[in-house]
This record gives structure tokens, sequence and C-alpha cells, in this order.
């Protein structure tokens, strides 16, 4: 018995059936690329402060957080260290009252206290190409992951 289904027309159907699916695989994989916009808080992740309200920062002032999965929080301002807890609901960002050291830190001040600043209020989050940005209270901040 001949299998019936296998003939030369369906044979020559198979190319152009194979092309297609390639053509709308690749084209689904361009499109879900261009999507890389999250409002998921990145944990266990070292950030590295990189904009103050697109006013820059000082390159030689590492400032950076870190979000650890149990709600603790730390980091540094730069100049003093901090820690405290978190909690992260809708999209938004809480911290609580966060300890830091209290060292003196001439040039580095001023974007310390920015960056404490902004963290004491209810922060947005949105990742997006690989960035992470908190906003809230007229401030928006603009990190990059730490190698």
């Amino acid at each position: 018995m001949k299998n019936k289904l296998i003939t030369p027309a369906t044979l020559k159907i198979i190319p152009t059936c194979l092309i297609i699916l390639c053509m709308a695989l690749t084209v689904t994989g361009c499109a879900s690329a261009k999507t890389a916009q999250t409002s998921e808080l990145p944990i266990n992740t070292k950030w590295l402060l990189e904009d103050i309200n697109s006013k820059g920062v000082i390159d030689s002032v590492e400032s950076w957080l870190i979000f650890y999965e149990d709600g603790k929080i730390s980091g540094s301002g730069g100049c003093n260290h901090f820690s405290g807890s978190y909690t992260y609901k809708d999209n938004k960002i809480e911290t609580g009252p966060l300890a830091s050291t209290r060292m003196f830190c001439g040039t580095a001040s001023q974007q310390e206290q920015s960056f404490f600043e902004a963290l004491a209020n209810p922060l947005s989050v949105k990742t997006e190409n690989g960035l992470l940005f908190l906003e809230g209270n007229g401030k928006t901040l603009r990190f990059s992951r730490m190698k």
C-alpha cells in the first residue's frame, strides 16, 4: 500500500511552508525584542546611579543600591553607606527609615543628599533597556547595572 499523502505536489509546497514559518518566527522574535520595558523590581542586583533629574552625577562618586528578596535595601550615597527596609506594591517602592553613616563628604554632599531625599519618598519603578528608573516627588533617578 502506497502513502497517498506524499505526492509530487505536496513535495513542492513543503519548502514554501518552511520559508513562511521561518519568516513568521523571525518577525515574532523581532517584535518581542523591542518591548524591553518592565515595572518589576530587579532584586539582588547592584545598581549604579547614573543620573538625577537629567543633570548627571559626579562620576568619581559612586552612589549605588541593592534591593534584596527579604525586603532589605542597602547601598551608598557615594560617601555614606545606608541600609534599611522597603516595600514594593503596585509598581511603587517605599523605603522604611534608612540608617546611614554620617561622614563629611565634601563635593559629594549635594549629590548624596539629593539621592537620599529621593529614596525617602514613594517611587515608581521601571526598567528599560537594562536601566532602572525610580521616579517620584519631582525626581527621576536613572541607574545602570554595576559590574
